[in-house]
């Protein structure tokens, strides 16, 4: 599915723990990957870019060479958002690993501030490794071998959602055997809940049989009425998916930006999530 990986260090110790689940990636299909660590460029002063980066982008390629994948390395001096989005253009990498502190997608942190501007400026799927839910190296390498095992699959059925349904369609061809979908019908948005959980069932029936036409053997459907930043981040945060697949809000005018629903997601999940950007063609 994804043949070529783009991987994000800051060669931090918690960044082995991201190295070790990208070990996992050949699950998705990747054979290749660039491991890549990009020095802001407001905030150089100090920064070690000798042997011990060095040592450290070494140990860390080896890790994903023992995986069975093809490493190269590449550091430079930049904005790490757009310098990351072009070493992935550059090489047709067909997807991005990034890791998340688990503060949300908008905090400014590393992959905080970074992984926000990512999501939005990505032109490929972003896979978020939260550092809280994968633990240490040891840890992360279970957390990630098991990312296929029961995906959930938030909706609000708008266009950038119907892309993401592509991809799930992709993830299904790997081997994934159960699914849920998931759709909040939001009382915010005024009456008529009845009908639109009908709709959404409608939309679900054919999402469903697609799904098991390439495999799938058990696919769940969930239609609830409520909140979605409440009831989508308890589904996350609940323990009992392997992976979440959505497709973040890419109204500029949303807050935060990229949507609250994603925000709270990468907050509260307890596994990968991998988000399909607003620009992401697929």
């Amino acid at each position: 599915m994804f043949s070529t990986a783009i991987i994000c260090t800051d060669l931090s110790p918690s960044s082995d723990s991201v190295v070790a689940c990208a070990g996992q990636l050949g699950l998705l299909g990747v054979r290749e990957a660039f491991l890549v660590h990009v020095i802001d460029v407001q905030d150089a002063t100090g920064v070690d870019t000798g042997s011990s980066a060095g040592l450290t982008f070494e140990r860390q390629a080896e890790a994903l060479e023992a995986q069975g994948i093809t490493v190269h390395v590449d550091m430079q001096l930049g904005y790490p958002p757009y310098a990351i989005e072009e070493i992935a253009r550059q090489h047709d990498a067909g997807m991005i690993l990034v890791g998340s502190r688990g503060q949300g997608l908008f905090t400014t942190s590393f992959s905080g501030s970074v992984s926000s501007d990512l999501v939005r400026i990505a032109t490929r799927p972003v896979l978020l490794a939260s550092l809280p839910a994968l633990g240490d190296a040891s840890q992360s390498d279970q957390v990630c071998g098991r990312m296929l095992a029961h995906i959930l699959f938030p909706t609000d059925f708008s266009p950038s959602s119907r892309i993401a349904e592509r991809l799930l369609g992709g993830l299904a061809a790997r081997g994934v055997r159960r699914m849920t979908l998931l759709h909040v019908v939001d009382t915010a948005l005024g009456n008529a809940h009845e009908l639109r959980c009908d709709e959404a069932a409608e939309r679900f029936a054919v999402l469903e049989a697609r799904l098991r036409e390439k495999g799938v053997e058990s696919v769940e459907t969930e239609i609830r009425i409520g909140s979605p930043d409440e009831l989508v981040a308890e589904a996350a945060g609940s323990g009992a998916y392997s992976l979440v697949v959505m497709a973040p809000d890419g109204d500029d005018a949303s807050e935060p930006p990229l949507g609250s629903v994603t925000h709270l997601v990468v907050q509260q999940t307890r596994c990968p999530v991998l988000l399909v950007p607003p620009g992401c063609r697929l």
